[in-house]
């Protein structure tokens, strides 16, 4: 099979995880990302359906789970901190509002780039 080189714009969530699956088949990615390096904000992300099937996938799962946010789910309170309406994580067969496995954006753009970095050249700081 011929060698194949990937250019790859943004280093954030997709890049990396792009570059995860074409390496698993032969092709050498290169991430270009406008950031000077890895972004540390962003919200949290919820993993289910599709998401946590590719995390499974990629090996990646347990790594994420070890770093998810615990979050034990939502309380809605009025003016008198009397609680009005509650859902815990599990609410919805872990459908709800809380998804079972969420996990900061930094770290999981950080995990990303950690599995990736040593088969895939980043070059931050590129406008």
């Amino acid at each position: 099979m011929t060698h194949r080189n990937v250019l790859i714009a943004g280093a954030g969530i997709a890049g990396p995880a792009l570059a995860h699956w074409l390496g698993r088949h032969g092709m050498q990615a290169t991430l270009v990302e406008r950031a000077p390096a890895p972004r540390e904000g962003g919200q949290t992300v919820d993993l289910r359906g599709a998401g946590r099937d590719v995390a499974r996938k990629m090996g990646l799962e347990r790594t994420l789970r070890a770093h998810a946010t615990r979050e034990e789910g939502i309380r809605f309170v009025d003016a008198v901190n009397r609680t009005k309406a509650a859902f815990a994580s599990g609410t919805f067969g872990g459908q709800g509002p809380i998804a079972d496995l969420e996990i900061l954006r930094a770290d999981l753009s950080r995990i990303l780039y950690e599995t990736t970095h040593t088969h895939t050249e980043y070059l931050f700081g590129v406008e």
